[in-house]
């Protein structure tokens, strides 16, 4: 199975990955990582990598990041393995719930695409529709 890390500024993996529960339930196969604001780039860089292979199952690690060119991004990228280690940029709710629900045997680039579609797809403006 797939699993999945999300990686934030601050603590906003840590509070996605609770409402995502609250809609969802627990799931083994999401995690987070914080960076925090003055945390050593290094340091974080060494955390990240234990938090990927806490998670890690054997079929690839996603890694959903919140901004492009950001400092999680980019200690993410350092992990970036195309056949392993994938980092989605713009995280957000449904992706979280849509990566807690990915089938058993999907890779890596497959459950990349299907994250970014979702996170598209719930993305509206409300006097379009109404």
């Amino acid at each position: 199975m797939v699993s999945t890390l999300v990686v934030t500024h601050g603590e906003v993996a840590k509070h996605l990955i609770e409402a995502a529960e609250k809609i969802i339930g627990k799931s083994d196969a999401v995690g987070f990582f914080c960076v925090d604001w003055d945390q050593d780039l290094e340091a974080a860089k060494l955390q990240l990598k234990q938090r990927i292979e806490q998670v890690d199952r054997g079929e690839g690690v996603l890694l959903l990041t919140d901004i492009f060119g950001g400092t999680p991004t980019n200690i993410a990228l350092t992990y970036h393995n195309p056949h392993h280690v994938e980092v989605v940029t713009g995280v957000n709710l449904p992706m979280i719930v849509k990566a807690m629900t990915l089938p058993s045997g999907i890779t890596i680039a497959d459950a990349g695409r299907q994250l970014r579609n979702q996170a598209q797809k719930s993305i509206y403006i409300a006097s379009e529709l109404l």
